[in-house]
């Protein structure tokens, strides 16, 4: 199948995905839902309707660690933050809001056969915000259509897709299966094994610390830009590659040390002298990459 190239609008998600979020919002009719990236609190979401405060209420439940995963369908238009905690169940916090006092009662949470599940009123814009304390070892698999996944400080095995909403995980170190069809995936610390990759969205890693610990990270983009942050003096090597025509830009001083593969179609850099643990690319979408702090400028 032929792709098309992208608008140059990519270069900017480029940018946008360089420092962290600090507020993640989303709108659909006349609803809309305003959250910091990684919220802990119901107060932390805003929902409005219009130009109103949407009517609230929370709801808190407690289930037992099951043998198979357990299985986080989030609402249309909703959005899940996942932290990790010493805990041996799990902890769920539905933030909900409606259009109507009607429409809040009738917001429900069910849990069966390993699936939770909120159902909402028909006919009326609702949500149904997920706020999970989880084990830091737990096995999770979470879906979501327009809303945002969070997760932090995990160690188990997580399987998150999206269709247009964003994905953010935090300093966490498990075997992490990440996928996003529209949306854009943002990883920062972590470790373990990381499987990533969108179909049209941007994909934002920053390193930190001194390696990787783990199997590795690897990071696929078909249309989408990708951006790597990786600090001085990091000893695992990172390799970034584009497979197109699509702009390639490295800044630092860490570029100048740096190996690459250059022609037309096949653009690779690598960076550091350790084994390769992070492997990012990208097949039609422009690169970044930043070194030691950005300093400097390498374009190409």
């Amino acid at each position: 199948m032929k792709t098309r190239a992208l608008p140059p609008i990519a270069l900017a998600l480029v940018t946008i995905l360089a420092p962290p979020a600090a507020r993640a919002g989303h709108r659909h009719h006349g609803f809309s839902t305003r959250s910091r990236s990684m919220p802990a609190r119901c107060e932390d979401i805003s929902m409005e309707v219009g130009d109103r405060d949407a009517v609230r209420g929370e709801e808190r439940l407690v289930y037992a660690v099951e043998a198979q995963p357990l299985k986080v369908v989030v609402p249309t238009n909703s959005g899940a933050n996942v932290r990790g905690a010493d805990r041996s169940d799990f902890e769920i916090l539905v933030c909900k809001g409606a259009e109507t006092a009607e429409g809040l009662a009738a917001i429900t949470v069910s849990h069966a056969n390993g699936t939770l599940s909120v159902k909402g009123p028909s006919g009326e814009d609702w949500v149904g915000f997920l706020l999970i304390s989880a084990p830091r070892n737990a096995s999770l698999d979470i879906s979501t259509v327009n809303g945002p996944i969070g997760l932090s400080d995990l160690s188990g095995h997580v399987v998150a897709r999206a269709e247009n909403g964003p994905i953010s995980v935090r300093d966490s170190a498990g075997d992490m299966d990440l996928s996003a069809e529209n949306g854009p995936i943002d990883v920062r610390g972590g470790g373990g094994r990381m499987k990533v990759s969108t179909e049209n969205g941007p994909i934002g890693v920053a390193l930190s610390g001194t390696e990787w610990s783990g199997a590795g990270l690897e990071g696929h983009a078909v249309n989408g830009p990708i951006h790597l942050d990786i600090p001085s003096g990091y000893r695992s090597a990172a390799s970034v590659e584009s497979l197109g025509h699509s702009p390639f830009q490295c800044r630092g001083d860490g570029c100048n040390r740096a190996r690459r593969t250059w022609d037309d179609d096949h653009k690779r850099i690598e960076i550091g002298d350790g084994p390769t643990l992070v492997k990012l690319s990208s097949e039609n979408g422009p690169v970044s990459v930043a070194t030691d702090g950005g300093s400097g400028d390498d374009n190409d």
